[in-house]
Order: C-alpha cells, then sequence, then structure tokens
C-alpha cells in the first residue's frame, strides 16, 4: 500500500542552504553582497580582505551607518531588509540591495561574524553565527560602522564546494567585482587586499580619475567623454579611442543608476559605432552610466542583480548609439554620415561586376572574368586595379557559407604530398594556390598560428627557446588579474623565449620570442596575458596548450599583411610540415578548396 504523505517541509537549515545558493555561487558573490550593503548604508570608504582567492576568509570593512543591536539581530534572518517595506517600494527600487538574503544566505554555508556600531552609540555590538549553532551577541569596542568577516564558505556543503575553481580563475572573479565597484562609485574610497598584498587603494576622486587610478594613464589619456539625454535615459561616462580596444570585455562597464548591469543588447549598441573602426573580435573600452527613472526599469529580474528588463529598452539603445556616435565624430574618429555599402546576398556569379576591364589583377597572377582561367602574369601590384570590398565579400560568402562545396578534397593524394602551381594573395588576406585539380584557398593568418601553435606547444614540452634580447626594456603595466596570471605562467612564457625584470608589481620586457612582429613586443605580453584569461573559461585543455594557442594567435601574421612569393611558399610548406594543417588551433579551417570542374560549371562551361 502506498503512503498517504510523501511530501514534507524541508528543515529550515536544509531550504537556508538551497536558497543560498541562488545568492552565493563563489567568494565574489560574497564580496558583492557586502560591498553593496556597505554602500547602501552610507559608506564613503570601504576596505576589503580576500584571502586565499576568499575561500579562507573574506573582511569587509565599512564606514556606513552601522546597526543597532536590534537590527543586528534580524539581519541574519532571511527576507530581513530595511530597503523596501510595501510593494510600491519595489516597483521603484533605488538600493543596490533590496531582498533581504544576503546576509541569510552567507550565515547558512559559512561561518560568520559581525561587528558594527551606529554613530549615536557608546558601544558596538559582536554576533557570530554558524550553520546548526546557536548564534553569539554580545557588546565590543570597535568603530562607527561594519565589519564581516566570513571564514570557511561551503564548509558545510561539500558538493558545492568542490565546485569552486582554481584560485587564479576565483580572484579574478574577485577583481572584476571590485573594479566594477570602484568604478560604479567614485565617491567612495576603496581599499583592495590580496591577502597581504595590496592590490589597489582609490581615493574619492571624478570618474575619469577613478579610470586613471585603476587602469593607468595610457587608458586615461584615450578617452572621449560621452553625454546624451533623452526622454528615456540620460547617458554619461566615457568611451575609448579604437586602439584602447582589447579582447576580452574586461574593460566594458554598464551602470545603471550606480548598479552594475550586464546588457548583450546594450554592448552592441556601443559597438556599432566602432564597427569599421576596430576587428571583429575586439572590444572596446567604456564606462558608460545609464541614470533612468527606477519606475521604468525591473532590477527583480536574476537573484544576482546584473540582469534588468528596461520598459523603453529600444530608446535606451539609441540614446547609447548616439552618445557614443557622437563622442567618436566629434574627436574626428568617424565621418558624420556613412553610407551602407552593398552586400552580396548570393554567391559569386549573382554579383553585379563592372565590365571596365576584363580581368582582375591580383599581382602575380589574374582571374580572367570571361573565363574564370588563372593565368599567370608579370603586371606588378601597383598596376593592378583593385577589386572592391563588395568582390570580397561575394569571395567570403563563397568560401564560408558553402562547405559543402568547398570541403577539402584530399581523399586520394595528401595534401603535403601535392605539387602546387603557382600562388597569390586575396587582398593581403588569402593564398591562392594553383594545382592540378583547381584551386586551394589558405587563410593566412590560420595557418601562421596553426605553425606557431604547433611550434610553442614543442618549445614547453621539450624545451626552451632562446629569445631575441631588446635593445630597450619595455615597461607594462598588467591589471592585478592579469598580474595574477603572469606570475602563474611566468615560467611557461620564458620557455617560449620570453625574459623579464621585475621589481615589485612593475614588469619590464626584455626580450620577446622571435615570432613577435617587431614594432608588437609592448602589446604582447598583454595580449597573451588576455588571450590566455579568455580561453581558460572556454577550452577544456591544460594551461600549456592554451598558452600555446595564445602564443599562435598573437604572433601569427594578420589579415592585410602583404607576403612575397618566396615567404608564401615558405608558410605553405611549414603548414604541411604541420601535424594537423586543416584546422587552427580554435578549430577553424585553414584550407578550402574548389575544384576545377565546379567553376566550370558555375560559369556554363560544358567541358
Amino acid at each position: 500500500m502506498l503512503p498517504t504523505k510523501t511530501i514534507a517541509l524541508l528543515p529550515d537549515h536544509i531550504a537556508n542552504q538551497i536558497a543560498a545558493g541562488e545568492v552565493v555561487q563563489r567568494p565574489e558573490s560574497i564580496i558583492k553582497e557586502l560591498v553593496e550593503n556597505a554602500l547602501d548604508a552610507g559608506a564613503d570608504s570601504i576596505l576589503v580582505i580576500a584571502h586565499k582567492a576568499g575561500k579562507q576568509a573574506i573582511h569587509v570593512i565599512d564606514n556606513g551607518s552601522g546597526m543597532s543591536k536590534e537590527d543586528l539581530l534580524l539581519s541574519i534572518q532571511r527576507h530581513a531588509t530595511s530597503k523596501i517595506k510595501t510593494s510600491q517600494d519595489l516597483e521603484r527600487i533605488a538600493t543596490l540591495g533590496f531582498r533581504g538574503e544576503a546576509l541569510a544566505s552567507i550565515a547558512a554555508v559559512a561561518h560568520l561574524e559581525i561587528k558594527t556600531k551606529r554613530r549615536d552609540a557608546e558601544h558596538g555590538w559582536s554576533l557570530s553565527a554558524e550553520p546548526l549553532q546557536e548564534l553569539t551577541l554580545e557588546p565590543c569596542m570597535t568603530e562607527v560602522g561594519t565589519q564581516v568577516i566570513v571564514k570557511n564558505m561551503f564548509f558545510n556543503v561539500p558538493a558545492r564546494k568542490k565546485f569552486l575553481k582554481s584560485d587564479l580563475v576565483e580572484f579574478r572573479h574577485i577583481s572584476e567585482t571590485m573594479y566594477r565597484s570602484a568604478l560604479g562609485h567614485p565617491e567612495c574610497r576603496f581599499t583592495f587586499y590580496d591577502g597581504d598584498t595590496l592590490v589597489f587603494d582609490v581615493p574619492v576622486s571624478t570618474l575619469q580619475e577613478r579610470i586613471k587610478n585603476l587602469y593607468g594613464k595610457e587608458v586615461s589619456e584615450g578617452l572621449l567623454p560621452i553625454q546624451h539625454e533623452s526622454p528615456e535615459v540620460l547617458v554619461s561616462g566615457f568611451a575609448g579611442l579604437p586602439h584602447l580596444a582589447r579582447q576580452s570585455r574586461a574593460g566594458q562597464h554598464f551602470f545603471m543608476n550606480q548598479r552594475p548591469i550586464i546588457s548583450r543588447s546594450l554592448a552592441h549598441a556601443v559597438f556599432q559605432p566602432y564597427e569599421h573602426l576596430i576587428e571583429k573580435n575586439m572590444h572596446p573600452f567604456f564606462v558608460v552610466n545609464l541614470t533612468i527613472d527606477p519606475t521604468k526599469v525591473d532590477v527583480n529580474v536574476h537573484p544576482q542583480k546584473h540582469e534588468v528588463k528596461f520598459e523603453y529598452e529600444r530608446g535606451i539603445y539609441n540614446a547609447i548609439h548616439h552618445a557614443i556616435g557622437n563622442a567618436l565624430s566629434k574627436a574626428h574618429i568617424i565621418p558624420e554620415m556613412q553610407f551602407r555599402e552593398q552586400i552580396a546576398s548570393q554567391p559569386f556569379e549573382r554579383l553585379s561586376i563592372s565590365t571596365h576591364k576584363d580581368t582582375i589583377n591580383t599581382g602575380a597572377s589574374y582571374v580572367n572574368r570571361m573565363t574564370g582561367e588563372i593565368v599567370h602574369s608579370n603586371i606588378r601590384n601597383s598596376d593592378s586595379q583593385e577589386i572592391t570590398s563588395r568582390h570580397r565579400t561575394a569571395f567570403e560568402h563563397l568560401f564560408g557559407a558553402e562547405q559543402e562545396l568547398l570541403a577539402p578534397k584530399t581523399e586520394h593524394v595528401p595534401i603535403s604530398q601535392r605539387e602546387f602551381g603557382s600562388m597569390w594573395q586575396l587582398h593581403a588576406k588569402y593564398i591562392f594556390i594553383q594545382n592540378s585539380d583547381g584551386v586551394m584557398i589558405v587563410d593566412q593568418h590560420a595557418a601562421h598560428e596553426r605553425i606557431i601553435y604547433e611550434k610553442s606547444l614543442r618549445a614547453l614540452n621539450v624545451q626552451a627557446v632562446q629569445g631575441q634580447t631588446l635593445l630597450f626594456p619595455i615597461l607594462v603595466n598588467l591589471l592585478p588579474e592579469d598580474f595574477l596570471i603572469f606570475t602563474h605562467l611566468q615560467g611557461d612564457l620564458e620557455k617560449l623565449g620570453f625574459r623579464f625584470s621585475q621589481e615589485g608589481k612593475e614588469i619590464s620586457v626584455i626580450a620577446v620570442p622571435f615570432d613577435i612582429i617587431a614594432g608588437t613586443e609592448h602589446l604582447a605580453l598583454q595580449e597573451i596575458i588576455t588571450q590566455f584569461r579568455e580561453y581558460e573559461e572556454i577550452r577544456p585543455h591544460g594551461s600549456r596548450d592554451n598558452i600555446a594557442a595564445t602564443m599562435g594567435c598573437k604572433a601569427a601574421i594578420k589579415a592585410g599583411h602583404v607576403l612575397s612569393e618566396s615567404e608564401m611558399k615558405s608558410l605553405i610548406q611549414d603548414l604541411f610540415a604541420c601535424e594537423m594543417p586543416g584546422v587552427c588551433p580554435h578549430g577553424r579551417p585553414i584550407i578550402l578548396e574548389m575544384q576545377l570542374r565546379e567553376f566550370d560549371r558555375r560559369f556554363g562551361r560544358t567541358s
């Protein structure tokens, strides 16, 4: 006989652990909640100390209003808050926190100690709480404000604890949150320690000064002020010049009424004015503040409160787009009016091509428009007619979208054993190679990336590579999270050919691998670390594989780099000597082939 009752109420301590999982996901979550509480309490000075990336202990001290004995007792109860009292308050939230869950969630999964004192009190109060233990409350001597100490996070939830990442990853999350908090509130002093090591101490300042204190002089000198007001929103802040664009989104910050938010749609509004100024895989630097009527936005969407819903998102999108575009235009970075180019929507034969000349020259060889045949030529590049961007778009559409047509057909003759005819470049981006079957197209950047990747991997696993000593050492300014990555990877970087001198947190590059392109030495270390940070999250390989991949991406020749015939031949030979010449380290194709009979079919030739 089946039991009549199978549903039961969970014990409070289990319900609290489940609820805590929504708010407290990692050490960074605790720091975020405690810093927000301090700001809501009116603090203008906040100290944060993270021991062992927050896993061992977290200490947050503020000089805010503090709490009374009665409020302190209530503060660790679920849904206890001073920030909202009615449903109407929920519709116009003006504080960072409002749910009353942070301290209760922390107390459910860690050892919690709070010391607090109000300005008008003779002494403060100290509260200690542990899961399943009686809390203790007693008077204490302490400064005005609140101190919170959190120890042994997830000690009673081992299933959650084992999913925490390495100290390197967890500290990076903490650092990013501290940067966001400091940028969002320049009116508050922030001091941040990694154990006993000072990460930053930024005084009360303007937003521009705060950016300079956190990101350095080079970034602050490349800022453009933005300002635009519409019926929906007031947009203000700073956007970076194109040269400040990075391969990660670490330098992108949105604040809505001083609350850090994340929005792909609004990020796109920022990117659009930069679209033709930076590469597609780059991300512009910006700090954008949105001031909006709290009744026109819903912040009660996600426990982390990063995602919000706007009543008039299209109007806000347009306001941001206008603010960024106007700033770039005033700085003469982009023209005031742009015309969209016609883009081919069909493969090559559907294009309307001018018949002014019968050939499109490509340096050493050219393509005859009437027959589609590849003909050798001694015409110099200076005499050649440039292919328009529409034609290039069509080529990329043809070679990128029709994979079933262009998949390498190498079943009978391995690609490395073929004999090749003439080679030429298309827009200093793709290498065309005539062979007996038709034409092979090689992405020069992806090819060089594969070559350097395998070379770097051999250097890391077998022996170190001798670097190229620089005439003058180059000082590199690293963000705190990047400095931590640097110390973690320094030995492997030196195996690749880097050499460093170090004084405190100041790093000077004194030698670089020979693969680093001349003139980019000052960016090499920063970009490799930035890319490594991205790959560490999305690539399921070890650190050395990631280092090799980032080295390949940084050092490889880029689209737009003109190659001589001998350089093209050397590149192709080195590519075919690789273990996996068909794909780059990121899995993108390097080689595409199109057989001559396919050209004949498309041009209506029957033989």
